[in-house]
């Protein structure tokens, strides 16, 4: 009788070992695999926000890489902006325009530039609209615009920052410039 009893305990005590394991195991595996759905979760909307959003996102980088100009020196660069400068100015009906390079400072990615100009204040307000559009890497700084109000001439002095980004000659980024 002894013995019977005593079996049946271990039965007992074995069988509730079994069901502890078996909780714990079965625990473990619906908190695996509700982690796991909710990263599919995630990467469902994830991958349902790029579909919605893609032509505006692809729009925002577009235009974040039109603020920078890409060159394989700062020199290259300046002679680019000296002749669309110029050419801006001589499309737009103004006399020559005077491009003056600061020296660089420690900020990478953007060189100061003075550019100056006379002529009528259409023809300037014009100038600036198309800069804009054509030119977005340069930023306007300081503006000192003075008009002659006898001739309605206007002398035009601006401080620009030229922003660029260096390119090797394979046309990848280098580390060190701009963005």
């Amino acid at each position: 009788m002894m013995d019977s009893l005593r079996n049946k305990w271990i039965l007992t005590g074995f069988l509730w070992f079994a069901v502890v394991v078996i909780t714990f195991y079965n625990a473990s595996e619906i908190k695996r695999l509700k982690t796991a759905r909710e990263e599919m979760e995630s990467l469902r909307m994830d991958e349902q926000f790029w579909q919605q959003h893609s032509e505006s996102i692809s729009g925002i980088s577009e235009e974040g890489n039109r603020l920078f100009l890409d060159i394989e020196s700062v020199d290259l660069g300046l002679l680019t902006i000296d002749n669309l400068a110029k050419k801006l100015s001589s499309d737009r009906h103004l006399p020559p325009i005077t491009i003056n390079r600061q020296p660089i400072t420690a900020s990478d990615g953007q060189v100061p530039v003075d550019i100056s100009f006379t002529g009528s204040f259409a023809d300037a307000f014009r100038w600036f609209q198309t800069l804009d559009n054509e030119m977005p890497f340069l930023k306007a700084v300081n503006l000192k615009i003075s008009i002659d109000p006898v001739s309605n001439i206007t002398v035009t002095n601006g401080s620009f920052f030229f922003r660029y980004r260096i390119i090797q000659g394979d046309g990848t980024l280098e580390s060190s410039g701009g963005a």
